[in-house]
């Protein structure tokens, strides 16, 4: 059975945050993030790491890394979307990879899903962990999220992109156009499970990205959205952990708290 690589998308600008939230310490004993992630993925199975980053952070994220052999750092150099930066990260790839930004706080059981898909799922089969609107909020400000649509079988057929999503004093979700939205509602934080047959996709689709000259970020909801009526199957895999990450400045002490309380 080919190795599962876990892929962390750290090459964010961290615009809304102010500062580069990938390396924000925020555990019990100074760590980021993107740290608990690798240490969860490695725990549950996968061999290896990429951890994406921009040009300027090279230095600092290699020297993270330099003692541990199952992690490569590599430079996203243009800034163009996370698809584009996943298509960095394949390189010669040819076993399964999980895709999870460096910045999200998905919970064990999260990472466990998805590993578990990689390791024993259907072979046909990609997966993306889908979480509860309702837990994925943030207390500082409004979100955006991809909401997902599902078959009954349990597997995507699409997803939309809302924005402005908060919950108010009376626990009502709503969008930036007033719509309502249940707490349950199923949405993608970015935490993929994606199989070698996709991965001729998104070589030819950024070529073709390249070639139209567009101007706008090719991002992993453009890949899966293509992939979906050529016969790809993405298992929906329900998880009832909350999810906390980086938005603002202010939930760095909302992420410390969840992870002091978890130690």
């Amino acid at each position: 059975m080919a190795s599962i690589t876990l892929i962390l998308l750290a090459a964010g600008r961290s615009s809304r945050f102010g500062r580069p939230k990938q390396l924000e310490p925020v555990g019990p004993d100074g760590e980021a993030i993107m740290d608990i992630t690798l240490r969860d993925a490695f725990a549950h199975g996968c061999e290896h790491a990429v951890i994406v980053v921009r040009p300027e952070h090279r230095t600092l994220f290699s020297e993270r890394s330099k003692h541990d052999e199952r992690i490569t750092t590599v430079v996203q150099e243009e800034p163009i979307g996370t698809a584009h930066a996943v298509l960095v990260a394949l390189g010669s790839m040819k076993g399964t990879v999980i895709v999870a930004n460096g910045d999200d706080l998905y919970g064990s059981t999260s990472i466990t899903k998805a590993v578990h898909h990689a390791k024993q799922g259907q072979a046909n089969e990609h997966a993306l962990v889908t979480y509860d609107l309702a837990n994925t909020l943030s207390a500082n400000g409004p979100v955006n999220r991809a909401v997902c649509q599902l078959n009954e079988p349990g597997c995507l057929t699409g997803s939309e992109e809302v924005t402005g999503l908060q919950i108010d004093d009376q626990h009502v979700i709503s969008s930036l156009n007033d719509r309502q939205w249940a707490p349950t509602t199923a949405v993608s934080m970015n935490l993929w499970v994606f199989r070698p047959t996709i991965f001729p996709m998104f070589h030819s689709l950024f070529a073709h990205h390249r070639a139209e000259g567009s101007v706008s970020e090719f991002m992993l909801p453009n890949v899966v959205q293509h992939a979906l009526p050529q016969g790809h199957t993405f298992r929906a895999l329900h998880t009832g952990d909350n999810w906390c990450g980086l938005t603002y400045a202010a939930d760095v002490d909302l992420v410390r708290r969840t992870l002091s309380s978890d130690k």
